[in-house]
């Protein structure tokens, strides 16, 4: 089993610690503006939200393990069957079209599998990673 960590992209991560750093400095607001306190529900709403980043931020990562690529980017997880893997394609910017993101780069690897499915995933060491794909499946194709 071979573990691989998200690249970064320092805008993109750098907003997220930011967004992390506005809702904890929210909690040292007693009241707002009316002099009422701030109801119990919003700190919670905001403390999940607040996790959800740090886990996402601390947890970013793709394994290969025997025909399996596993994802893992905070509460987003899944595995794709390798063998399954139809063509790699590099992309460098963070606008994609697929869906499914579980990445912090901006420089990555679109993946199709199956007949139409596709995922944006941005690992540090890619020409490694693309090798031990192809080990795999060397019917891979590499654009």
């Amino acid at each position: 089993m071979k573990t691989y960590y998200s690249s970064k992209n320092i805008f993109f991560v750098s907003l997220l610690w930011l967004i992390v750093f506005g809702i904890v400095s929210s909690f040292f607001i007693p009241e707002n503006e009316k002099g009422e306190s701030i109801p119990i529900g919003i700190p919670i709403f905001l403390s999940l939200i607040g996790g959800f980043l740090i886990w996402t931020l601390s947890d970013t990562k793709y394994r290969i393990s025997d025909n399996n690529l596993k994802y893992y980017s905070g509460p987003i997880r899944g595995k794709i069957d390798i063998r399954q893997i139809r063509k790699i394609e590099h992309v460098k910017t963070v606008f994609v079209s697929a869906i499914l993101k579980p990445a912090l780069g901006s420089h990555g690897l679109m993946i199709t599998y199956n007949k139409f499915d596709d995922i944006y995933i941005s690992p540090k060491d890619k020409e490694n990673f693309i090798a031990e794909l192809l080990k795999i499946n060397p019917n891979i194709q590499i654009v």
